[in-house]
């Protein structure tokens, strides 16, 4: 059963109208929806081109990119132009007689009517679709920094913005790859943010401007900043600063500092011990020595989608996702996608929207069950002839078996369909 891999041929059947569009884009069921398209829209139709002859070769394709072009056998095509998925084109051969590409399904041949559709009816506008009958069509490019399926439907200009977890950041503003700028929180416990990222940098007695004593490094530390000569006193002259004067040392509470160490101004460093509660730390909040929480944001978190918790105790809404995806649809909360399932569960036949806007192949079917013959699309099947053309004996019935068309009267014999007299006078009946 050949299976077509980025450029497989996805059906549809509506008022009599086959319909076929390539894997690169994305379920035509559904860029039909989005474009309202009408089942009769469509004019024309793939005029004869004479055979299933020959796999034909690939124009342009494959190159040092390494990408592997398909093949018309392993898409199941016997005639027409198809992508080869690696940006060329396949000629797969014509059709002969009365036959035209298209008229049996897409890239078939046979003498059913076909409808090409266009770009703009199956609201695609870049990369390359299947026309539905016989050729490829270019829909054209993206501006950037949309790209081509991009926002997760393929052959539509779209841009899925990064979150921080995704870029790495873990703090200030970053662009998030489609021209937004993304929040990416504070740093917490005193840390600096830096290139996105938070980090501690210790300070030092000069940068402090203090001559002696003892002071916090900033890092959870302390720095040693010597002591005073003479009769001169540690915070004399000031915070940590040699003077005359008498230092008197400011608490944790005088500084409004709630944890961690903090300096007394004479010379000493003292501890304003730690913080309590499940989402409380010290310098949590932005503020050093302060016990708090910053919350996160849905950057941060990697969510994109519904209410979330934000590491203070509190939520924050992160929006709501577009069709087809769901929130948590591929199984991760809070994150926008889509379970595929088994859209072959039903189907033994043709290409199916999986439900998250791709195609799936089913299968083929064989003769004298085509796609859809027994009036359900994707199913092989064969609704059989009901009468007969002829008076007597049997006829094909087309789906494999025999419709009884009856019995001559006696003196007649059935012959070809009809019954004819084999004895004199013949009498009429």
């Amino acid at each position: 059963m050949p299976f077509v891999r980025r450029w497989c041929l996805a059906l549809s059947a509506a008022a009599g109208l086959l319909v076929a569009t390539a894997c690169s884009l994305t379920s035509l069921d559904e860029l039909k929806e989005n474009a309202e398209l009408a089942a009769d829209s469509g004019t024309g139709g793939g005029a004869g081109q004479g055979g299933g002859s020959g796999n034909g070769g690939s124009s342009g394709s494959g190159g040092g990119s390494g990408c592997k072009p398909d093949t018309c056998a392993s898409m199941n095509a016997a005639c027409g132009e198809v992508s080869d998925s690696c940006d060329g084109t396949l000629s797969c051969g014509t059709c002969s007689g009365d036959e035209f590409c298209g008229g049996g399904g897409p890239y078939q041949c046979g003498t059913t009517k076909c409808t090409p559709v266009t770009c703009a009816a199956v609201g695609a506008n870049c990369g390359t679709i299947s026309d539905g009958c016989s050729s490829v069509l270019d829909c054209g490019s993206c501006p950037a920094p949309n790209s081509c399926g991009g926002g997760g439907v393929d052959n539509v200009c779209g841009c899925t913005p990064k979150t921080c977890e995704e870029l790495g950041a873990e703090c200030g503003t970053i662009d998030d790859g489609c021209g937004n700028t993304l929040s990416c929180g504070v740093c917490s416990g005193g840390d600096k943010c830096s290139a996105n990222s938070c980090g501690c940098t210790k300070t030092s007695c000069q940068d402090q401007g203090a001559d002696c004593g003892s002071i916090p490094d900033a890092c959870g530390g302390t720095l040693s900043c010597g002591s005073c000569s003479g009769a001169l006193v540690c915070g004399g002259g000031g915070p940590n600063k040699c003077g005359a004067a008498q230092c008197v040392p400011k608490s944790c509470a005088d500084q409004g500092a709630t944890c961690g160490d903090v300096s007394d101004g004479c010379g000493k460093t003292i501890n304003c011990g730690t913080c309590s509660g499940t989402f409380q730390s010290c310098g949590g909040g932005g503020k050093a020595n302060v016990c708090g929480c910053t919350p996160k944001t849905c950057g941060q978190l990697g969510k994109d989608c519904d209410d979330v918790a934000d590491g203070c105790g509190g939520t924050i809404n992160c929006g709501f996702c577009g069709k087809p995806l769901v929130c948590g649809g591929a199984g991760t909360a809070n994150v926008c996608g889509c379970n595929p399932g088994n859209p072959c569960a039903l189907k033994n036949c043709g290409t199916v929207t999986d439900g998250c806007g791709k195609s799936v192949s089913c299968g083929t079917c064989s003769a004298p069950e085509p796609w859809g013959g027994g009036g359900t699309a994707s199913v092989c099947g064969c609704k059989p002839a009901k009468y007969c053309t002829g008076e007597c004996g049997s006829e094909p019935d087309g789906c494999g078996g025999l419709i009884a068309c009856g019995l001559c009267e006696p003196g007649y014999k059935c012959i070809g369909g009809s019954c004819q007299c084999i004895k004199s006078p013949c009498i009429p009946f």
